[in-house]
């Protein structure tokens, strides 16, 4: 019994341990491995963080408990299925173009076109829902969508520029956040700042100039993700509390 015991804690442990983040650092295809940080296709980390422009040529299916993150200036576009599983998620601030999405649960801040259909459905164990936030969040079902394959041609919108964050303007410390400690956020500009859990979902507002703190020690451990808004400008961090 004992032995079966250390086998599953140091399986917990080591798959808490190294919960990762895969970004994309170029524009290309999903399945070319060049296109990823970590130089391999995606394969269940805790978050999947789209910041270029990322062609599908395959029905994609996230499954839990990976969160997939399009940025203000990250595009997924292609005439297939993307599919969201339970305890799945994504939350996009930038366009999608795709065939048609089957989703549990999505956050639309920006721009979503299918060609076929979009699909929205819960879960058994609850927590299942899609919303489109405002202003500029819209989802539409035809015309075609209007991307950059063979076939097609796709033109930038209004995207939201991205904040640089370097030392000299921007602090955030400690990541991760242990315990009851706050998260400090030090800026030499009028800031606003958005927490939200890994579904996309709303929890703290706060606007402030030189430094403020957010403190998490009414919320669960897990991963949050902070939107930064400086001068016009977003860009978003993944937070994660620990026990």
């Amino acid at each position: 019994m004992f032995l079966k015991c250390l086998v599953i804690c140091c399986v917990f442990s080591v798959k808490t341990l190294f919960a990762f983040t895969v970004k994309t650092i170029a524009n290309g295809n999903w399945e070319d491995p060049n296109a990823w940080s970590n130089h391999q296709v995606p394969a269940s980390p805790d978050s999947i963080l789209v910041s270029h422009y990322m062609v599908l040529n395959q029905n994609l299916t996230i499954n839990s408990p990976t969160v997939l993150f399009i940025d203000s200036t990250g595009t997924i576009c292609g005439e297939h299925l993307l599919e969201t599983l339970c305890g799945a998620s994504f939350i996009n601030f930038g366009h999608l173009y795709l065939g048609q999405i089957k989703t549990r649960a999505g956050t639309n801040y920006h721009y979503i076109a299918c060609k076929n259909y979009i699909i929205i459905s819960g879960c058994f164990s609850g927590g299942g829902y899609y919303n489109n936030i405002p202003p500029n969040g819209s989802t539409y079902v035809w015309p075609a969508v209007l991307c950059k394959t063979q076939d097609t041609n796709w033109e930038n919108g209004t995207q939201i520029g991205l904040i640089e964050l370097k030392n000299d303007n921007l602090i955030m410390y400690p990541n991760p956040i242990h315990r009851e400690e706050p998260l400090i956020v030090i800026s030499l500009n009028n800031t606003t700042i958005r927490l939200m859990d890994a579904l996309g979902i709303l929890i703290e507002t706060k606007t402030f100039e030189n430094k403020t703190e957010i403190f998490f020690d009414k919320l669960s451990a897990g991963i949050y993700f902070l939107e930064i808004e400086i001068g016009g400008k977003k860009c978003i961090r993944k937070i994660i509390k620990t026990n």
